[in-house]
C-alpha cells in the first residue's frame, strides 16, 4: 500500500486508533510494533470491534 492510498482510505475513515480499547467502529487500526509490545497480536480484536481496515 502506498502512503497516497493509505491517505485516500484515511479520507473515507478518517478516525485513527492504536489501541482497541479506544477502537470504534469504522476505526482503522495502526497496529504498531515495538521492541517491547507488538498490536499485531490484536488484530483479531480490532476486527471484531468492528475496524474498517488494520495497518501491520
Amino acid at each position: 500500500m502506498t502512503i497516497e492510498q493509505l491517505y485516500h482510505l484515511y479520507l473515507q475513515y478518517p478516525s485513527v486508533q492504536t489501541d482497541t480499547r479506544s477502537l470504534k467502529s469504522g476505526d482503522i487500526f495502526f497496529a504498531l510494533k515495538g521492541p517491547n509490545f507488538n498490536a499485531n497480536t490484536f488484530a483479531e480484536q480490532a476486527l471484531q470491534k468492528g475496524a474498517a481496515y488494520i495497518v501491520a
